[in-house]
């Protein structure tokens, strides 16, 4: 684990990558006093490793963002004391794909968000904006009004290589509308939930324009296409391109 301060009371964990996948996770807290706001909490092993941290300062993680519900944002929880969860009102869907019925309940935010919400949090002043895309809880987490954590909508490596965009065929269109949406925020500090992003704001739209061509291609395709054959004329690479075939199965 590598901690980066952003600026004072703003934390950046940094973790590298789990097996067969080339894309580390990140975490982010907010410190207010002795308490603190965490978004997405990873897998079990990185809560662990920032609540510990967090301890050694008598920092007690007391809410939790989540910027949408897949396993890998919302597992950690369970390595955390009772928090505050404020996460997206279109969480069902993802529950039950990735958590058994009767462990649900757990997971559900005590603040469920339709559209948009705003709060402070300490010296923070955070909004949170809903914007379905790679799920349909997804949501964009403004702070100050210079910071914008987009979850999964963009992807990248720890290297900062772009990783495919990952979601079903049928869901595309609502991807695509959310890719067009960040391009409004390019001049923001993009914050990603796996991977560094280059904070050029010119670089940050091509990247964004790279996804959309990408899933437009395959999108417009009356028949399943190859990852070949949706990358024709698109002047990036993408890691992990044996997910191409689950965007035809999800």
């Amino acid at each position: 684990m590598v901690v980066k301060e952003m600026e004072k009371n703003f934390y950046r964990f940094i973790f590298g990558p789990r097996k067969k996948t080339k894309f580390g996770y990140n975490l982010y807290v907010l410190v207010d006093g002795k308490q603190a706001l965490m978004i997405d909490t990873g897998f079990r092993g990185h809560a662990i490793e920032v609540k510990k941290y967090l301890a050694q300062k008598d920092i007690i993680i007391t809410k939790v963002i989540f910027t949408h519900f897949h396993l890998d944002h919302i597992n950690g929880l369970n390595a955390l004391d009772k928090v505050e969860i404020l996460g997206s009102d279109s969480y069902q869907e993802a529950l039950d794909i990735y958590i058994d019925k009767g462990k649900q309940s757990f997971y559900k935010p005590t603040i469920r968000i339709h559209d948009d919400y705003e709060f402070d949090f300490g010296s923070f002043r955070i909004r949170m904006i809903r914007s379905p895309g790679h799920a349909q809880c997804s949501m964009l987490t403004m702070i100050n009004n210079k910071y914008l954590h987009v979850g999964d909508e963009l992807m990248f490596s720890n290297a900062g290589v772009s990783v495919i965009p990952l979601v079903g065929k049928s869901k595309i269109k609502r991807q695509l509308n959310s890719l067009e949406n960040l391009k409004h925020y390019a001049n923001y500090y993009i914050l990603t939930s796996h991977g560094e992003t280059d904070q050029d704001e010119t670089e940050l739209l091509k990247q964004i324009d790279y996804r959309i061509k990408y899933l437009k291609t395959i999108d417009e395709s009356q028949e399943k296409i190859s990852f070949e054959q949706a990358m024709i004329d698109n002047d990036t690479e993408f890691l992990h391109p044996e997910w191409h075939e689950t965007i035809y199965e999800l």
